[in-house]
């Protein structure tokens, strides 16, 4: 992904987060990753994150993949 795009996923890990009332803390406790890969995805800092990782973030903050990524503007999962 260019820095475009982890801009945009940062940027929308952080604000679903902080709506949720997750502290980074306890985003990455749910995710079974440490602090610092949340923050470094929220500043766009370019982290070395598989996919599971995001696909763990967008489960536990319930949004989709495509949302995180801009390829969507519509938070909610279609099931």
């Amino acid at each position: 992904m260019d820095e475009r795009v982890w801009q945009q996923v940062g940027e929308r890990i952080h604000l679903i987060r902080r709506r949720r009332g997750l502290t980074s803390k306890e985003l990455a406790a749910h995710v079974g990753t440490g602090r610092t890969t949340i923050s470094r995805l929220e500043n766009a800092s370019k982290p070395q994150v598989s996919f599971d990782v995001l696909y763990r973030i967008a489960d536990v903050l319930e949004v989709s993949l495509d949302y995180l990524t801009g390829r969507k503007d519509n938070e909610t999962i279609e099931r």
